[in-house]
């Protein structure tokens, strides 16, 4: 899970010589892109940090280090402050970036390794929501990046599959289930009659304690409960896979909290011998003191019960015996970050020595208001990808475009891309109008913009690409942009952010709209007219290929 990048093209060649010749000078500084032209094409502010060290001015500073760069692709180098501004050669440069770019596999790696990547973890007889999307999405775009760059990415959806719930379910199946319904329409019928044990509850409060029984029993492995649980896992499984295969998100693994109980409770004995875990004294559950910060929690009931943060200890050790990654990943919402303090902790004082990564992020916001499983209000997601869908339908017929696939691929990809897009972290507003608008930073927008290459491509009949002694500054930016896809890639995998690929796919796509409107392509002639087809190509397949990381998928027409 190293470099070398795969590609290492003249422009990121020429990076990686400067940052390993500010390294050797003592100014290990990040390079940074100046945001004009006439500043250069790449920028170091070296002087500042040389300066303290040689007790002399930046500017004095940043001269000494000038006068030692030394790179056949490098055609000026200018001071301005403690800052070097390196100019390159444009026609060298372009003609082996753009040279890279239009072989198919550009970007890719052999970072080699392994990553186990937690992802989606649905709750079995429940549907898909609207607020399953981040997590199903980043993490099926965390699995195929990885898999790009030469990792071995092992995706897992861990099911929440255990727990007070199939209790109440249980009771709920046995009082009001229809099976008819429960045979055309499964989790919208299992949500039906889970809404209505709640309503039915706050009547008759002895129901809770009827489901706390049931739950008892099927912990303990009552035949008849285990073959209803075991009915709803699969009716779940059956129904999301749907979704997954319209979203573009695939596993390696689907498995669950109920591998673990057993496991979890010879753990929460061997914390207790190993005086990680303690017994309260009062209530003879196994605790444990995680420190002043994040407090106490029960890893053990009183009663044998195992809990979250015990079933996923004993999953994180089992997923490293069997698959020994270098990297765990989880990519579940921000109000779960103290548990993985703690589960992370755990593993700390096992000895476990792995990346541990916990990917948080925010919520979705909706006019229609927050959802709420036990009161039936819930976006379902497969409404969601349909209404999708259709809005991308109509705005098809308007333009007299129309398919059904295309529609299909036009509506999921802005879905996708608009979950994409934002940084993990941050909460998202769903609106319509914005996610599925054909202009802007829209995954629409996108999708047109690769649309448009391939019909310039198409029209364009045999050329063979060719250098430019003269680039220009709208074909040159171009050139640059398309340079730094391998390295946005790496900065993905190093963040484990997806939204660093989506920003830049979009940065990427608002370049080609601005470099096609001002630089004829078709028209222009020879060498310049094969030139800017190189740009084209090149740009399409980076383009492309961003998508397909994204789980966009490139349409026909649009």
């Amino acid at each position: 899970m190293h470099e070398p990048l795969a590609y290492m093209n003249a422009f990121l060649e020429v990076k990686a010589y400067l940052e390993d010749l500010a390294k050797r000078e003592g100014a290990d500084v990040p390079i940074q892109y100046p945001p004009e032209d006439k500043l250069g094409d790449l920028a170091l502010p070296v002087g500042f940090k040389l300066a303290k060290q040689l007790r002399i001015p930046p500017e004095e500073a940043a001269k000494r280090f000038a006068g030692k760069i030394n790179h056949p692709l490098i055609d000026k180098v200018e001071v301005a402050n403690g800052y070097v501004n390196v100019f390159l050669k444009r026609g060298d440069v372009s003609a082996d970036v753009l040279k890279a770019a239009m072989d198919k596999n550009y970007g890719s790696a052999e970072r080699g390794g392994r990553v186990v990547i937690d992802y989606s973890s649905i709750n079995v007889a429940k549907p898909m929501h609207i607020g399953h999307l981040r997590s199903t999405v980043i993490g099926g775009s965390l699995r195929r990046i990885y898999r790009f760059l030469g990792t071995e990415a092992i995706g897992i959806n861990y099911l929440g599959d255990i727990g007070t719930q199939f209790g109440k379910l249980i009771v709920a199946y046995k009082r009001w289930a229809d099976e008819d319904a429960l045979e055309r329409e499964p989790i919208r019928e299992l949500l039906r009659i889970y809404v209505k044990f709640h309503e039915e509850a706050e009547k008759n409060p002895s129901l809770e304690e009827e489901a706390r029984e049931a739950y008892r029993r099927l912990e303990e492995g009552d035949e008849e409960y285990v073959r209803l649980w075991k009915r709803f896992r699969e009716l779940t499984i059956r129904y999301a896979q749907k979704i997954y295969d319209l979203l573009g998100v695939e596993f390696d693994e689907i498995s669950g909290e109920s591998f673990y109980v057993e496991k979890a409770r010879e753990l929460a004995e061997t914390l207790l011998k190993m005086g990680i875990a303690e017994r309260d004294p009062e209530t003879g559950a196994i605790i444990v003191d995680f420190g002043e910060k994040m407090g106490k929690d029960i890893i053990l009931k009183s009663d044998g019960t195992t809990l979250y943060l015990s079933r996923d200890l004993a999953a994180l050790l089992d997923r490293i015996e069997r698959y020994n990654p270098d990297k765990l990943i989880y990519v579940v919402g921000s109000e779960q970050s103290d548990h993985f303090r703690k589960l992370f902790w755990l593993a700390d004082m096992l000895g476990v020595k792995r990346g541990l990564v916990h990917v948080p992020f925010g919520l979705i916001n909706l006019p229609e208001g927050k959802m709420s499983t036990r009161k039936g209000r819930v976006v379902f997601l497969e409404d969601v990808l349909k209404k999708a869908t259709d809005l991308a339908g109509r705005e098809m017929q308007k333009r007299g475009t129309y398919n059904e696939e295309d529609a299909r691929k036009i509506g999921v990809g802005a879905v996708n891309y608009a979950i994409l897009k934002v940084e993990p972290e941050k909460n998202i507003t769903f609106e319509w109008s914005r996610i599925l608008s054909f202009e802007g930073d829209t995954g629409p927008y996108l999708q047109y913009s690769t649309v448009r290459a391939r019909k310039i491509l198409g029209k364009a009949g045999d050329w063979t690409p060719k250098s430019a002694e003269n680039v220009n500054d709208d074909e040159w930016k171009m050139v640059k942009l398309i340079a730094r896809f391998p390295e946005v890639l790496e900065e993905v995998v190093q963040k484990d952010r997806p939204h660093v690929l989506a920003r830049y796919a979009y940065e990427l796509a608002r370049g080609f709209h601005s470099f096609y409107d001002h630089n004829p392509v078709l028209k222009s002639e020879e060498p310049t007219r094969s030139f800017r087809l190189s740009i084209v190509s090149a740009f399409h397949n980076v383009l492309a290929r961003s998508l397909e990381l994204l789980l966009i998928q490139e349409p026909e027409r649009m």
